[in-house]
């Protein structure tokens, strides 16, 4: 089986891409974090995770290389873990609406072929999830995902506008990502609102200790990927 690959394309590892990353590590057989260029970042993430400062470029050649892009024309099918030998997903904190930065950061940078996983936006670790189920040979379109996803909190209530798979165990989410945005994130944007730069996990000492917060997950709905189409996914 081909080995799933997260490209860090951030200026900085931030405690929100930090637990999507120890998250995926829990979803692929087989997952190497590349082109964490800080030291300390590293430092954070290596209890949990196969992680390199190189970028996948230094360490494969372009005809290994398979980049999972929403832009890609084609959509991932099992006959492509024959094929390649790494599964690259971009390590990108995703926008809303999305603008294509795979494509440039990543895709265009490579040179390599690329794979769409449907018109839905996903998070890096739910992205992974997908790719995982794929390669275990269940059909792209047959992935249930739910849509309009909210975490709710007393008063506080998160809305996030990406997809996430359904699993045997239910969604595909994070419960310590799900306590941090509901805790910790809004302390993080206004320090990055402060300084100009967002906090990365090393700031923390690699010690993001997140608080117990009881929370309701609320879905919009649940659709098929093969049910969605670009349209769609952008009402979201």
């Amino acid at each position: 089986m081909a080995t799933f690959v997260i490209e860090h394309l951030e200026p900085v590892v931030t405690p929100w891409a930090y637990l999507e990353y120890k998250h995926a590590a829990q979803l692929a057989p087989r997952l190497i974090i590349t082109n964490v260029r800080n030291e300390g970042e590293r430092a954070c993430l290596e209890p949990y995770v196969d992680v390199m400062a190189e970028s996948v470029a230094e360490v494969a050649k372009r005809e290994e290389i398979l980049v999972l892009d929403p832009r890609a024309a084609r959509p991932l099918s099992s006959e492509d873990f024959e094929r390649f030998e790494y599964v690259v997903v971009g390590g990108i904190m995703g926008d809303y609406p999305p603008r294509g930065r795979t494509q440039k950061l990543l895709t265009s940078r490579l040179g390599a072929e690329a794979r769409n996983l449907g018109a839905c936006q996903l998070s890096v670790d739910g992205a992974v999830y997908v790719a995982a189920q794929v390669a275990r040979g269940i059909r792209l379109g047959d992935v249930v995902v739910a849509r309009g996803v909210a975490l709710r909190s007393g008063f506080v209530e998160v809305h996030l506008p990406y997809c996430y798979p359904v699993g045997r165990g239910g969604l595909v989410l994070s419960r310590e990502l799900a306590a941090y945005i509901l805790t910790l994130l809004e302390d993080d944007e206004e320090y990055a609102a402060r300084t100009g730069s967002p906090r990365s996990i090393a700031d923390y000492g690699c010690r993001l200790e997140v608080p117990p917060v009881d929370y309701e997950v609320e879905v919009k709905g649940f659709a098929r990927l093969a049910d969605l189409v670009p349209s769609a996914a952008n009402d979201l």
